[in-house]
C-alpha cells in the first residue's frame, strides 16, 4: 500500500514501451511493469519507535483499515496526522494501538534534477 492515489500514468514513447515489455518478458509471466510521473516532494506520516527511529503509519498501524503514509500536499498531510492523532485517542479497536509521536517527514525526489 503506498497511500498514492493520484498517480498520474508517464506517457511513453513507442520505443520506451517496447524496453518495458522486453524487461517484463525477462522478468517473468507475473510481473508487470507501470510507468507513473514522478513528484518533485510527497510527505510521509512517520509514527515514532524508539529515539531517533520512525516508521511508516501504514506499518506501525496496520489494523486501521485504509491508513496511508505518504501524501503529494503538506496540508494533506496535516489533515490525516490530526485525524489519525483523535482516532488513536477516541477509537473502539480491542486491543486499542499504542498512541506514538506522528511527524510530517517532507520526501524529495533526488532524480528529479531541479
Amino acid at each position: 500500500m503506498t497511500g498514492l492515489e493520484d498517480l498520474k500514468i508517464a506517457a511513453l514513447s513507442p520505443e520506451d514501451l517496447e524496453t518495458i515489455r522486453a524487461l517484463e518478458r525477462k522478468l517473468g509471466a507475473n510481473i508487470r511493469l507501470v510507468a507513473v510521473e514522478t513528484k518533485d516532494v510527497l510527505y510521509a506520516l512517520e509514527a515514532k519507535m524508539a529515539p531517533n527511529q520512525w516508521q511508516r503509519v501504514d506499518t506501525v498501524y496496520p489494523e486501521i483499515r485504509d491508513i496511508k503514509a505518504y501524501y503529494a500536499e503538506h496540508d494533506l498531510a496535516r489533515e490525516a496526522k490530526g485525524w489519525l492523532k483523535g482516532f488513536l485517542i477516541n477509537n473502539t479497536l480491542n486491543p486499542k494501538p499504542v498512541k506514538r509521536p506522528i511527524r510530517i517527514r517532507q520526501v524529495v525526489n533526488t532524480e528529479s534534477g531541479n
